[in-house]
């Protein structure tokens, strides 16, 4: 039996509706953002990191990323 517990993302009343892109952007966004204010190493982050993990495609977070290293992502972090 593997030692894994999966979970998903909670519920989050900002996003009452089934479609999850706003929820995962907005998680992503949350993430770094608490990085950049409060450290790399502040483990309350790593909630946004959790959910964004669970609710966004693999392809985005990497465009998100590739996005942010060349200084072209669109959002405010």
């Amino acid at each position: 039996m593997s030692a894994y517990k999966l979970e998903t993302a909670p519920f989050d009343p900002r996003f009452p509706n089934q479609n999850v892109t706003r929820y995962c952007y907005q998680s992503y966004l949350d993430y770094h953002r608490c990085q950049k204010k409060r450290g790399e190493n502040f483990e309350p982050c790593n909630y946004f990191k959790k959910v964004y993990k669970s609710m966004c495609p693999n392809a985005w977070v990497e465009k998100w990323d590739d996005q942010r290293e060349s200084g072209t992502f669109p959002g405010r972090i």
